[in-house]
């Protein structure tokens, strides 16, 4: 270990990637962020090109944290690396990108999940695999790959994650570790966690392009190599740890290691996860089920398509007027939007609006279903209408949290994260229709911090992985209205019926193939 160790935690997400820089005692050095862009080259095929967006991004933000902190490359004792999950890379024996990637929301190994359904059942996939079968997990798409692109496919060695990508570039190793891994269904057997060859068998391969070993995200897998640090500003030998799924960093960053600990991301989408001891599963496939980054720790995940951007919508077109004045008296158009709507009574005065503006991943699998604005009188105004956006969501997790609870999980608490948890309005819509305390941790880095830190705790910066419990900082805490609970708890049952009741309507929507936005 270096006489002044620093560590260097890197995120790379959809649309950006982002890191820190933190020294012994957890304090944030540096931070630094770079954008880059998504390929959709027609409805639900999205793509990304791992050099412009992975590599190049990673050293970018190497460079720029270390001129910020005016640290040399030798004092960087560890670096960890997250990313968004489940992604295809596929690569060659050189290291060479074969394709671009296929990103978690590319969507077109529909046909291969049905496959694989018809193949074993349904209640059998999610029984081995502890997931639904869906486009979304990395296995799908592998297997679409495999039977769409033979040419390609022969020329592959390995596929490896957007950050595992980063790491091979660093140190010459092909990994995975266990939190991505159990994204890879149907691949990887949930009961046994492990690969399964028989499911490889089934599908006619795709194993052998999986790395060998599945490590933990704490586990050293290599060093920085020569080419490597020419390359990046660093310097050889540095230890790298496998990483992991950058939710479950983003988690691990706000101490949410325990059973019953759960964030909640008030992101443009967003992702409930609740922590737990040991490997569960939803027997119906409602939640993700997951590897922790943490060793001997799991996780269930709800995901959310669209939370934040439920906002922004309503922003973008019928908040003309708060935008306008905002600018002028140097405050957010969703800080105006919270003033006006705070006096609207709980439950919007009988207005509910179902989230799935973009279809919905947990708990519905639906990519098919559309928003849904109900109940509106004359005696409505805009204000009704951004509040029960906001509620929409809180609706949202309250399914989720209910669906763990009926697995035997105690939710203790949620500790809610990003952008959109600073609204005070919107946390405490959120608290009254749980019935949940919310902790809100002002200035957390999320998953850079995570990666950072778990870098520290491998190369022995740090003791132990509860030890970044005491490095966050102060908690505002959000209590439930207990009487806005009792009417948001009635009104709950409305909500649950929204969808089922709409679905008729969605499908023949559908069957008549009338032209989207």
């Amino acid at each position: 270990m270096r006489s002044s160790p620093y560590l260097l935690g890197i995120d790379i997400g959809t649309s950006s990637t982002k890191g820190v820089l933190i020294d012994v005692r957890g304090n944030v050095l540096a931070e630094a962020a770079v954008e880059h862009d998504i390929r959709v080259l027609k409805p639900g095929w999205v793509e990304q090109d791992p050099d412009e967006c992975y590599w190049r991004d990673f050293k970018i933000i190497a460079k720029t944290l270390m001129a910020k902190a005016n640290i040399t490359p030798n004092e960087i004792a560890g670096i960890g690396i997250s990313g968004l999950s489940p992604v295809i890379v596929p690569i060659d024996r050189a290291g060479n990108v074969i394709r671009p990637a296929l990103i978690y929301s590319d969507r077109r190994a529909v046909n291969e999940s049905k496959m694989v359904t018809e193949k074993l059942g349904l209640e059998q996939v999610i029984k081995i695999t502890g997931n639904i079968p869906d486009p979304y997990f990395g296995g799908y798409k592998l297997i679409w790959y495999m039977r769409n692109e033979p040419e390609n496919y022969r020329k592959t060695w390995k596929v490896l994650n957007a950050e595992k990508y980063v790491i091979l570039k660093l140190t010459g190793e092909a990994v995975i570790d266990r939190s991505t891994a159990t994204l890879y269904a149907p691949y990887y057997d949930w009961r046994l966690q492990r690969w399964s060859e028989e499911i490889s068998s089934m599908v006619g391969g795709g194993l052998e392009l999986l790395p060998d070993k599945i490590c933990e995200s704490c586990e050293i897998v290599g060093y920085v190599t020569r080419e490597a640090a020419a390359e990046s500003g660093l310097i050889e030998g540095i230890p790298v740890i496998a990483g992991g799924v950058d939710a479950l960093a983003s988690a691990y960053s706000v101490g949410v290691i325990s059973e019953g600990d759960s964030v909640f991301t008030y992101g443009t989408t967003s992702c409930w996860l609740v922590a737990t001891s040991k490997p569960m599963y939803e027997p119906r496939g409602r939640l993700i089920a997951v590897g922790h980054v943490i060793p001997g720790k799991y996780a269930l995940a709800g995901a959310i398509n669209t939370t934040g951007a439920l906002l922004r919508w309503f922003r973008d077109n019928f908040g003309h007027i708060e935008k306008s004045f905002g600018e002028m008296v140097n405050m957010s158009a969703y800080e105006l939007l919270d003033m006006e709507t705070e006096k609207i009574n709980p439950g919007s005065d009988g207005l509910f609006v179902l989230p799935y503006f973009l279809g919905e991943r947990t708990p519905i699998w639906d990519p098919d279903a559309r928003g849904l604005i109900f109940g509106l009188t004359l005696g409505h105004t805009r204000a009704h209408v951004y509040k029960a956006l906001m509620e929409a969501v809180g609706y949202a997790l309250k399914q989720h949290i209910e669906i763990v609870q009926g697995l035997g999980i105690e939710v203790k608490k949620i500790i809610a994260v990003n952008g959109g948890a600073k609204s005070k309005l919107w946390r405490q819509i959120i608290s009254d229709i749980t019935g949940f305390d919310q902790f809100f941790i002002k200035g957390a880095r999320g998953a850079p911090y995570g990666d950072a830190f778990l870098a520290g705790v491998s190369v022995g910066v740090f003791k132990k992985f509860e030890d970044i419990k005491f490095s966050l900082n102060p908690m505002e805490k959000t209590e439930p209205n207990r009487k806005n609970y009792e009417i948001y708890s009635k009104l709950f049952k409305i909500y649950e019926k929204l969808y089922e009741s709409s679905k008729p309507c969605l499908d023949l929507l559908k069957s008549l193939q009338i032209s989207e936005v």
